[in-house]
């Protein structure tokens, strides 16, 4: 994308880009409410002290941070290492006293200067050296604790203490022994949190899933709380921020003894793990596809969690659930990150009686739902389809962590996967270092590629592209490349392509797939897997179509950047472009395939289906796109004026958003036989990535005589076009 195509950064982006950013950092302070309160609860520390964080993090450490849309706070995946800390140096809740309070302030405190210093030892980089299996499994791991750590919060029931295996042994006592008030507040916000996204009313979508648990059973625990003898748990500020709040500040005297440095390592290894993965999942999200600098992110937020701490706050990274929520609000830049920071602290400061009414059983209820989307069998069934290899080291790493802790289990995830690659035969003198030869712009590999090998292999790609715009990576005397690396390439070749160069893969087809997921492992010595019986009855049934209909047919392509267009990668991220019919109409190239999409990430994942028709050889397209018009766009139409109506076609402006960059060229595009077309089709949309023009229907996969149809009416458009 253009320099002058993107959002302006600095003071200029705050002018320029103040409404975008404005609305986006509202509505996500919205979210980040209720899951700053939660996290700080379940991490054992007074409430207030994950509101301290959101606020440190938005307001300051937003103005030196390396990213563009990434929303900063604490996180889940951190509860934890905080709850360990506390509970090792003297007790955490309120039961305790908040004991070993100070002292996790304390560790926090050297946890974010070692992890800034990370950042400026440029060691962002080794964000790429874990391998993809046992990160997950780690993350599965942490949404694993937390559901059972918040479960009983969730039901009433006192916290029992010990490991986290003796504590899943009382989930069937908590039962027995739950608060039926508590109960009901649980199942009405997960059903609240489950239903929400499957709504497609927009005027509800606007409203965040929390910010609707707590509209929900704020009224009703007060009824609750009325009606009966045993009140429900609430939120206690404890006279709020201009009070003290619980608020301390950090001890340093513990540093002595191995409990303090155990959460010093924790919050550094996995604070420093956490915001790589989550500002790297958002640079794919991002509109204008900008990448960040993660050495200088890793800096403002490890200077961020040592700021907030020595206030009385919890760790800090770059989270991806506000992060991604930011991202579908329409932010722009870190302005939006600082709006949010700037309105919890409103929130905290006039809003404490309407704090003090949220019930804990609906902040423990939304950390479930959280954990469980970690941990979700999605995740499992994911790690399978990749590989054997890969579902066994996340397995590994998964029951490591909760056999042990988070740092001995990843490491142990790391170990495995070391084991797996020695037993494949990969040699020691590659186990580090990529083996490979350069000629030009060829980098000629051999050997084994991994991921303990992938940064000797990425600093030998950067110096050949820093030296022209095309790189090719030939992997003829290549013997296996593991997952890791193949998500590694594809991030790599997409990002390369946004900055104008080039990235061919050359033999990398001789190598065998170990399963059909795109990124599977390659082993040039396995047998193929695949047989006519494993294909998938879908691919078999548009092959037999395009067999019978004379048009080529292909069942993947790796090339996503020539079907990047607006309607499918705003705020997403291509997963998979199958089963490729081709053809040609009056003279053009028309393909139709099936895209798999995937919006947000990690906990806010989701995917959608969508096949469509992408017509090429067209001159001079405008860039623009269609898409349903709504009630609300109506209202944001008359606001902003941006939508383009023709006054000719009253139908087809009442039935349709259409949007460009220029609007004089959008409108001698859509010439009177193009609108005719689509008032009599409503339930189809274009949209144009300035290149070539792709039509498509409602979301989702078309059958054999949809995708018949959806080729007459591309032929139909064809005809009007020439």
């Amino acid at each position: 994308m253009k320099t002058q195509d993107l959002p302006k950064r600095g003071l200029a982006g705050l002018k320029a880009h103040f409404k975008d950013d404005f609305i986006s950092g509202f509505s996500v302070s919205l979210i980040a409410l209720p899951l700053c309160l939660g996290i700080a609860m379940a991490s054992g520390l007074p409430p207030l002290a994950g509101i301290i964080t959101a606020i440190v993090g938005g307001i300051f450490a937003s103005r030196v941070s390396g990213t563009f849309v990434t929303i900063s706070g604490p996180a889940a995946g951190l509860i934890v290492i905080t709850l360990g800390a506390a509970e090792s140096m003297g007790g955490a809740f309120a039961e305790s006293g908040y004991a070993g309070y100070p002292h996790a302030l304390g560790a926090i405190v050297i946890g974010g200067l070692i992890m800034a210093l990370f950042g400026v030892l440029k060691v962002g980089k080794v964000g790429d050296f874990f391998p993809s299996a046992a990160v997950h499994g780690m993350l599965a791991a942490i949404g694993v604790i937390i559901m059972v750590k918040l479960l009983f919060p969730a039901l009433g029931v006192d916290k029992p203490k010990g490991e986290i295996l003796e504590v899943m042994t009382e989930i069937p006592h908590a039962f027995l022994v739950l608060h039926k008030n508590a109960l009901i507040i649980t199942l009405i916000s997960l059903a609240t949190l489950i239903i929400h996204p499957l709504m497609k009313i927009k005027i509800i979508k606007l409203i965040p899933a929390p910010m609707w648990v707590l509209l929900f059973t704020i009224p009703l625990a007060a009824y609750l709380n009325h009606d009966q003898w045993i009140h429900l748990n609430m939120v206690n500020l404890d006279g709020g921020l201009l009070n003290g709040g619980g608020l301390k500040l950090p001890s340093f005297a513990k540093i002595g003894e191995s409990a303090f440095w155990v959460a010093v390592v924790g919050v550094a290894l996995v604070s420093a793990i956490e915001s790589l993965l989550s500002a790297k999942a958002v640079d794919t999200l991002d509109p204008y596809k900008r990448k960040s600098n993660l050495n200088k992110d890793l800096i403002s937020m490890g200077a961020g969690s040592s700021l907030a701490a020595a206030l009385g706050g919890l760790p800090m990274i770059s989270e991806i659930v506000r992060s991604s929520a930011n991202v579908n609000n329409g932010a722009k830049t870190q302005w939006a990150n600082f709006y949010h920071g700037l309105f919890l602290l409103i929130y905290v400061i006039i809003g404490v009686s309407i704090i003090e009414m949220i019930p804990n059983a609906a902040l423990a209820s939304m950390l479930v739902f959280t954990g469980f989307k970690l941990a979700h069998p999605r995740e499992f069934k994911h790690m399978a389809q990749i590989g054997k290899k890969e579902i066994v080291v996340f397995i590994i790493t998964l029951v490591s962590v909760l056999a042990t802790d988070l740092i001995i289990g990843i490491l142990i995830g790391i170990l495995a996967s070391y084991i797996f690659l020695i037993v494949k035969g990969n040699p020691i003198n590659n186990l580090f270092v990529a083996k490979g030869e350069r000629k030009n712009e060829t980098l000629k590999l051999e050997g084994y590629l991994t991921f303990s090998n992938y940064l000797s292999f990425k600093k030998k790609m950067d110096a050949i592209l820093s030296d022209g715009d095309k790189l090719v990576l030939n992997f003829s005397d290549v013997k296996f490349i593991d997952h890791t690396v193949l998500h590694h390439i594809e991030d790599y070749s997409r990002n390369a392509n946004l900055e104008g160069n080039t990235v061919d893969l050359v033999g990398l087809d001789n190598l065998i797939p170990l399963s059909s997921h795109p990124l599977a492992a390659r082993d040039r010595n396995a047998k193929a897997l695949l047989k006519n019986s494993d294909i998938a009855p879908r691919t078999l049934s548009l092959l037999s179509l395009a067999q019978t209909n004379g048009y080529e047919f292909k069942t993947k392509t790796a090339n996503v950047m020539n079907w990047e267009f607006y309607t499918l990668t705003i705020r997403k991220k291509i997963i998979s472009i199958e089963n490729i019919i081709s053809t040609k109409i009056n003279g053009l190239v028309v393909r139709v395939a099936d895209i798999k999409t995937q919006e947000g990430a990690e906990t806010t994942i989701d995917f959608e289906k969508v096949t469509v028709l992408k017509i090429a050889g067209i001159n001079n397209i405008p860039k623009f796109y269609m898409a349903k018009e709504t009630f609300i766009d109506k209202i944001a139409d008359a606001i902003s004026g941006d939508d383009i109506n023709f006054d000719s076609h009253l139908r087809f402006s009442k039935n349709y958003i259409l949007k460009g960059l220029d609007e004089v060229k959008v409108r001698a595009f859509f010439t009177t036989e193009i609108l005719d077309f689509f008032e009599a089709n409503l339930d189809y949309y274009l949209v144009s990535n300035g290149d070539e023009i792709m039509l498509h229907h409602n979301h989702g996969f078309l059958n054999n005589a949809e995708i018949t149809s959806l080729i007459s009416k591309g032929k139909k458009l064809t005809q009007i076009i020439k």
